[in-house]
């Protein structure tokens, strides 16, 4: 499917989409893990600000809404987000796309994303987890890919 979510959080709830709070992406309940995004939420990592000096924080039901795009998050957020969207293309190949399992979505299945997320835990391995140094977007990517 290509953009499913439509362009805008207004449009993607109109289709039913879900906003997964670990890609920051829209998506429709085929590309969606549920209790994937579940796990990642519960882990209590997770902070978003509108600004670089965490002066202007963000809640969880703010965050939610997916009305907001271009926040900072954390080094320990970064990580986390890679290793779940490893987890989430694991999780479609190992269970089928026919047995429960979900479609891989546009945004994670670029190899890309693959590449920098394997730059990114590489290069930062000495990285405090709690400083700032990520600025998330919102996304609408197509899913099935």
């Amino acid at each position: 499917m290509i953009k499913p979510c439509g362009s805008t959080p207004q449009e993607a709830r109109e289709k039913g989409c879900h906003f997964d709070v670990i890609s920051f992406c829209w998506l429709p309940s085929q590309c969606y893990d549920a209790e994937l995004s579940r796990e990642f939420d519960e882990a209590n990592h997770l902070q978003w600000f509108l600004d670089p000096n965490r002066t202007e924080p963000l809640t969880h039901e703010q965050i939610m809404t997916g009305e907001y795009t271009g926040l900072y998050v954390n080094w320990e957020y970064h990580v986390r987000h890679c290793t779940a969207m490893w987890k989430k293309m694991h999780r479609a190949i190992i269970l089928g796309n026919g047995q429960g399992a979900k479609a891989i979505d546009g945004y994670i299945g670029v190899y890309e994303h693959t590449k920098h997320c394997e730059h990114m835990l590489l290069a930062g391995r000495n990285i405090a987890p709690d400083i700032i140094n990520t600025r998330i977007a919102v996304k609408y990517p197509d899913c099935g890919v």
